[in-house]
């Protein structure tokens, strides 16, 4: 008589993870979820890719999240709010790069931010652009710096080209490629070489306060991809060229402080990219 024996994972339906962040600006962080996933295929099953392509804020994004329905699963920077909200996956999957901020400022403008050399003059002469849903609002807020806030994110261009605000702080994963796919419509718009701003950010993935399975696949698969070091190699792929064009070293450098921050919040280890002197 001949035996035949199932796993657990493949009489199970297929996981589909739903999200809502589809735009360019998150394909490394849908990549390095496909690599989680790809690592626990033989223990947990198959998976499939459902991404959300109605446009939606966060906040709205973030609801869906909360009440189990359309997503599943999201890629955000933590703060106390989230974490008591959602389920967190406490690797940060950006290795605190996204804490780094440099600016998207008007080429007129270039010579004006040469000259600041202090967080005070910053503050006191120009006015930041930024998302008023985005987490890292608060922290400009805590820390004083003069913002102007819209819940559109594309409207951040339209409004700094318009002199609206001075700079829009981004990522160092962010600000070229913004600029570059916006040279036509805002050839005035540029990255600003000179100044850097620093807070503690880490970027991690998210679940339904219920979905502990979905949670403990995702971590076991970040740690499997830690271990082989495709996660790392992932991690170089997409950011290695811009870490070399930020030239950090070459800039001047504000600390802010970050108190959003859940307590006991894991020091990140960056050091696959920023090195110490």
């Amino acid at each position: 008589m001949a035996l035949i024996f199932f796993s657990t994972a493949a009489l199970c339906d297929p996981l589909t993870l739903k999200y809502f962040q589809t735009d360019s600006r998150y394909n490394y962080r849908i990549d390095l979820l496909k690599l989680a996933m790809d690592k626990t295929l033989e223990s947990d099953g198959p998976y499939s890719l459902a991404p959300v392509h109605t446009k939606m804020p966060q906040s709205r994004g973030l609801r869906f999240l909360a009440r189990g329905e359309k997503v599943n699963v999201v890629f955000l920077a933590t703060n106390k709010e989230r974490e008591s909200t959602f389920l967190a996956v406490k690797i940060p999957i950006l290795r605190g790069l996204l804490g780094y901020r440099i600016s998207i400022i008007r080429k007129n403008s270039l010579q004006d931010f040469a000259r600041i050399e202090s967080i005070e003059q910053l503050k006191a002469q120009y006015k930041a652009g930024f998302g008023n849903q985005w987490a890292d609002m608060e922290i400009l807020r805590i820390n004083n710096i003069p913002t102007v806030g819209t819940i559109e994110y594309e409207n951040l261009f339209s409004m700094l080209a318009a002199k609206r605000f001075d700079y829009f702080p981004r990522g160092i994963n962010e600000a070229w490629s913004e600029v570059a796919q916006r040279k036509e419509r805002f050839p005035s718009l540029t990255v600003d070489p000179y100044i850097a701003l620093y807070y503690p950010y880490p970027v991690y993935f998210f679940v339904n306060k219920s979905n502990l399975k979905l949670a403990d696949r995702i971590e076991r698969g970040l740690q499997a991809a830690l271990a082989d070091g495709s996660f790392k190699a992932l991690f170089l792929k997409y950011h290695s060229s811009m870490i070399e064009q930020a030239a950090l070293h070459n800039r001047k450098l504000f600390i802010l402080k970050n108190p959003t921050l859940a307590e006991g919040t894991a020091e990140i280890d960056s050091s696959w990219w920023l090195k110490h002197d």
